[in-house]
């Protein structure tokens, strides 16, 4: 069975995310805005090839994970190929605002997978 990232908190109506992800640290997801995130759309998506998933986790990595409490910043060069697929499934549902806030201090399992990600 795969692990899942856990949930610890939000703000902001769940635009930064305090994440535990499954190689065992702590991560902050910040979301970039919904204009630059269409704007990533736009610079990644081409009819004929679909999406430049290279160039949309770059822009995700690098603007939206924040390492908490630690150094590892983590990149589409140095995650584990098993932690590259939940990271992509991840970011696309967090950008998308499409990942279950917990309510108080609960803590919750971001299982909930939509279509668009299997």
């Amino acid at each position: 069975m795969k692990k899942n990232p856990v949930i610890i908190s939000s703000e902001k109506d769940g635009q930064i995310v305090i994440i535990k992800f499954i190689d065992g640290r702590n991560y902050k997801l910040q979301h970039p805005g919904n204009r630059t995130y269409m704007e990533w759309n736009q610079e990644s998506f081409d009819f004929e090839k679909g999406l430049d998933t290279v160039s949309f986790m770059d822009n995700a990595f690098e603007h939206c994970v924040i390492p908490e409490n630690h150094d590892f910043k983590p990149t589409i060069d140095n995650v584990k190929p098993a932690e590259l697929e939940v990271w992509q499934k991840l970011l696309r549902r967090f950008l998308r605002g499409d990942i279950a806030i917990p309510t108080g201090t609960e803590k919750t399992e971001t299982q909930r997978v939509s279509s668009k990600d299997k």
